[in-house]
């Protein structure tokens, strides 16, 4: 969920503010976590191969790892924002390996081997950089063992343009508000946000304002990435469902499997 923390603009570095009102923000009626379970189960259990071992990967602050823990996973979670991990700990089993990595990042193969890794709620989006997508997913099949699960969603193009259709907007949440800017450069896929976050100190609020870089990949775009980077058994659906991907689809889920040979370094 936590994309690069460069904070060189500028603005505060994406999630530093945001992370101590990110649940709030993010409760569960709003984000159906346990229907991402419910799917990534499934996918676990079609893969024929017993999962134990999950790398949850923009891991944020931990609900997706504290979910899976109580289904008896063990799990390691990767998030490139210090604050994000700061809370995550405060909700995971003592002693969960929790480590901060902006990727791609080469330490990323070195962990595990791992059963199953997961990237959810458009952590994937945030890999803006040239090529960023398939060192990713590169470093993730070495993370994998043989036969290992990997499941990722990406927001659409769809998702994206609607967004940037509402222009500025926000919410009043009683004990924190914020007020969101989107920008775009025209015919490309990236997109920029601002989000200004405004917390209670003493009598008055304190405004921060972070930039958050996402881009949205076409359907050939992901497929071909992962295929070139030793996934099998690719398929992809709409939002954590059994449905076909459509052109109305706002939440691409992707799933795959580490081929069994050797992935190249």
């Amino acid at each position: 969920m936590s994309p690069r923390p460069e904070a060189d603009d500028g603005y505060g570095a994406p999630y530093s503010a945001l992370a101590q009102v990110y649940d709030r923000w993010m409760a569960a009626d709003r984000v159906p976590y346990d229907q991402w379970l419910s799917f990534t189960e499934k996918r676990f259990a079609e893969a024929g191969l017993e999962v134990r071992s999950v790398l949850d990967v923009c891991c944020g602050t931990g609900m997706t790892i504290k979910a899976l823990q109580d289904r008896g996973y063990e799990v390691t979670g990767v998030d490139a924002s210090a604050s994000m991990l700061e809370v995550a700990r405060t909700r995971t089993a003592p002693g969960t390996e929790l480590l901060c990595l902006a990727v791609p990042d080469e330490r990323l193969a070195e962990l595990g081997p791992f059963d199953a890794a997961l990237v959810c709620f458009d952590g994937a989006n945030y890999l803006t950089g040239e090529d960023a997508l398939a060192a990713t997913l590169h470093q993730l099949a070495r993370a994998l063992r043989p036969g290992g699960v990997l499941v990722f969603d990406l927001s659409t193009r769809r998702t994206f343009e609607e967004i940037a259709a509402l222009g500025e907007f926000g919410e009043d949440f009683g004990d924190f508000a914020y007020i969101w800017n989107t920008r775009h450069e025209p015919d490309t896929p990236a997109y920029e946000y601002l989000v200004s976050l405004f917390v209670p100190e003493g009598e008055l609020f304190r405004r921060s304002v972070e930039r958050h870089a996402q881009r949205h990949f076409t359907r050939d775009e992901v497929g071909n990435a992962l295929r070139a980077t030793g996934f099998t058994d690719i398929a992809v659906s709409d939002n954590y469902t059994e449905r076909e991907a459509t052109d109305t689809t706002r939440r691409e889920t992707w799933s795959a499997r580490r081929s069994t040979g050797s992935i190249p370094r």
